[in-house]
């Protein structure tokens, strides 16, 4: 009998595991996409919690087998995982900020194409600096400080134990003001270099009313953003690297904020 209830608390440690770590991966750039398939996103997942089943100590309740407990827990643990995810995902949803304000700028607002990650329709410059930010977040181990942080999550937050706190909801909401901030960042080169061709074409249209300011501005905008775009790349990803690198700060900030409950 004793042996029989050791294996079910191993069975449901691992379930524990799992439905955190499903969450926190479902979340994640690149591997979260729906254009990874879902049996390897099941591998990945199955397979890192078979890794941390044996190293995470997980101490339930004694009425942790009743349904309404059961349930509340693994929603807990769903959120544990989400929103350790999301932020990763708001620091790619600041790049495609960027990348829609500078197709906006530029005049390639109407040539968008669907991102196979998201099956949305994204602007051109917006898929590109994606692929910049997602190849710069595995250079830079991003996907480590995710792991950490999961392997992290057992001793901070007990299963079952989350919940939302004010201070936590602070916390999202400046981390989305700083996303919103780091996108305007990244997008400042090429919003100075248009504001200052739209000024010299309209003090141009008043100075020679013939001109057609609308068709000659889209292949001198178009010209200068590319190029912009292409001298401001190091900037970019230095403004990148620094995000990512300050990621191990805020994901410890959250981590405080869902131990509290």
């Amino acid at each position: 009998m004793i042996n029989f209830e050791f294996a079910v608390q191993e069975l449901w440690s691992f379930i524990v595991v799992l439905v955190r770590t499903a969450a926190i991966l479902s979340a994640l750039p690149l591997l979260g996409g729906r254009n990874v398939p879902t049996r390897i996103k099941v591998t990945m997942a199955a397979g890192i919690a078979i890794l941390l089943t044996p190293i995470v100590k997980i101490h339930f309740e004694p009425n942790w087998l009743e349904p309404l407990t059961l349930l509340m827990g693994l929603t807990a643990e769903l959120l544990v995982g989400f929103t350790l995810g999301l932020t990763t995902r708001l620091l790619m949803a600041s790049v495609e900020f960027a990348g829609q304000v500078m197709g906006f700028q530029v005049g390639f607002g109407f040539a968008q194409a669907v991102d196979p990650a998201t099956q949305l329709q994204t602007p051109v410059f917006g898929q590109l600096l994606t692929v910049i930010a997602t190849l710069l977040y595995f250079q830079l181990d991003g996907h480590h400080l995710i792991l950490l942080a999961l392997g992290s999550s057992f001793n901070l937050i007990p299963p079952f134990g989350s919940q939302l706190q004010v201070p936590l909801m602070v916390d999202m909401i400046q981390l989305i003001q700083e996303m919103m901030f780091t996108g305007l960042k990244l997008a400042f080169p090429v919003i100075a270099a248009t504001f200052l061709i739209h000024l010299t074409l309209g003090i141009l249209g008043r100075l020679v009313p013939q001109m057609n300011v609308l068709i000659t501005s889209f292949p001198i905008t178009i010209s200068m953003g590319l190029l912009v775009l292409g001298f401001g790349l190091p900037l970019m990803a230095l403004i990148l690297q620094q995000s990512i690198l300050g990621m191990e700060a805020v994901l410890w900030d959250i981590l405080k904020e869902l131990g509290r409950g």
